[in-house]
């Protein structure tokens, strides 16, 4: 037996049409003015860029320490090393480089999720900067962009 199909009332279709221009029009927006924070709806901009191939340049950062041995080491790019993830780290940078306080909460992180580990001294936010020609990297550039005492 065969039921008739069922059809959508004029409410219904207003107001599927009004959601569906609702979510369309969120996501011109935050593209538009938007940031990583407003993912879905927003950019993911670490995978969505360019770079020319000559002169173009790319930029990465991560987590480096001293611990209280005296040792340095890069800390794990992963939030199972130190509650952040990488890409976080590069989303944040602007608030880290204007308050690098902010990395205490790494340290705080990284012990909480590996007590036996060592003990932060100090953190360092190392940005590695490769420039290209051709397509090709030229030139590799590190330098510490923010550094932050452990309390």
């Amino acid at each position: 037996m065969d039921l008739p199909p069922l059809r959508l009332g004029p409410r219904a279709r207003l107001w599927r049409s009004l959601s569906g221009a609702a979510v369309v029009g969120a996501l011109f927006y935050t593209s538009a003015y938007g940031s990583n924070d407003h993912f879905p709806l927003g950019p993911m901009t670490q995978f969505a860029f360019s770079v020319q191939d000559d002169g173009g340049t790319i930029s990465s950062f991560w987590l480096e320490a001293d611990t209280v041995d005296g040792r340095h080491i890069e800390l794990s790019r992963s939030a199972v090393g130190t509650g952040m993830k990488r890409a976080e780290i590069e989303g944040q940078m602007s608030r880290i480089v204007r308050d690098p306080s902010l990395l205490q909460g790494i340290a705080e992180g990284q012990h909480r999720l590996h007590p036996g580990g060592p003990r932060l001294a100090r953190i360092y936010v190392v940005q590695e900067i490769k420039t290209l020609r051709q397509g090709k990297v030229v030139s590799t550039m590190r330098q510490n962009r923010v550094v932050w005492d452990v309390r």
